[in-house]
């Protein structure tokens, strides 16, 4: 399997800022700026309004919810946090991952960053996940803040990046992000992968050729191929940590974060199941991350 090609500088100077004015959205809003001041980028900062059928007037409802939104984007964009920053809001209706990805579209935007609450259980079965929905199908890297990330004290500079890969297609997407921005803040780069004991199939237990599979045989076998994933020839600054551990993949993930500054994950096309029942790994990470997930979609552009 190819290995990540010598890292190139990740444009991320261009952010859009997704806001609901909660406090989840005020935590990812001191991302959002750190980022556009390491990389002298833009923020486009947006309120999506929802819409309203099933309320009595939904039209007079629709009319005093933007005024109210206008006045807030407007104390919003007058604030002294954005004195340094170029930036341009707006004020859309619709359905939130459509309209990120519209804007995100029609604005080159290289990075969409939103707060979450992480909503888990029956409450996510009935009213589903902005945030997984919008890093599922974005066409650009998602920088998702969950309610344990608290405000980023990196004086600019990324200090640990941890990258999780199950070696699928999905999590190799993320992987020249990972190296680009640990190269690019001088960071310690952490490789995990948390390895599963192999199931063993039924009829090699009943024909009496039951295998038995040693943790040590694995576990060497997958640090050889984490280790490929970035060729000798690929001189980095510092030499990532590579990392196979056994046991659950969100909570190994999790554990490993402990002193990370951001989680790199690459992340699957939008199924039926992952949208209504939130059981991917990455939804789940982010749900409970210390500090914020970059999720990479197959979808994101190179």
């Amino acid at each position: 399997m190819p290995g990540v090609v010598a890292p190139t500088r990740i444009k991320l100077d261009s952010i859009l800022f997704a806001t609901d004015f909660s406090p989840s959205a005020e935590t990812a809003l001191s991302y959002a700026l750190n980022l556009a001041h390491h990389y002298n980028g833009s923020v486009y900062s947006v309120n999506v309004l929802p819409h309203m059928p099933f309320i009595e007037c939904p039209q007079v409802a629709s009319e005093q919810a933007r005024f109210l939104m206008e006045e807030r984007m407007a104390e919003f964009s007058a604030s002294p946090f954005l004195r340094d920053i170029r930036h341009k809001e707006f004020i859309e209706e619709g359905e939130v991952a459509e309209v990120l990805s519209r804007l995100a579209a029609e604005h080159d935007i290289h990075l969409i960053v939103l707060g979450t609450g992480g909503r888990k259980g029956f409450g996510k079965l009935l009213l589903g996940s902005v945030a997984e929905e919008v890093f599922r199908k974005a066409e650009c890297p998602v920088l998702t803040v969950g309610p344990h990330a608290t405000r980023w004290e990196i004086e600019g500079h990324l200090r640990h990046i941890l990258y999780a890969t199950d070696f699928g297609a999905e999590s190799l997407h993320a992987l020249p992000y990972a190296v680009s921005l640990a190269e690019e803040n001088h960071a310690r780069l952490t490789m995990l992968h948390v390895a599963l004991m192999p199931d063993v199939p039924m009829t090699e237990i009943e024909a009496g050729a039951m295998r038995v599979y040693d943790r040590d045989e694995i576990s060497a076998e997958r640090l050889r191929h984490l280790r490929s994933l970035i060729p000798e020839a690929n001189q980095l600054r510092q030499e990532p940590e590579y990392l196979v551990e056994f046991g659950s993949p969100v909570g190994t993930i999790l554990k490993a974060a402990a002193t990370a500054d951001l989680i790199v994950l690459g992340v699957k096309r939008p199924t039926v199941l992952t949208k209504h029942l939130g059981a991917g790994v990455a939804y789940k990470v982010a749900c409970d991350a210390p500090c914020p997930v970059l999720s990479v979609s197959a979808r994101c552009r190179d």
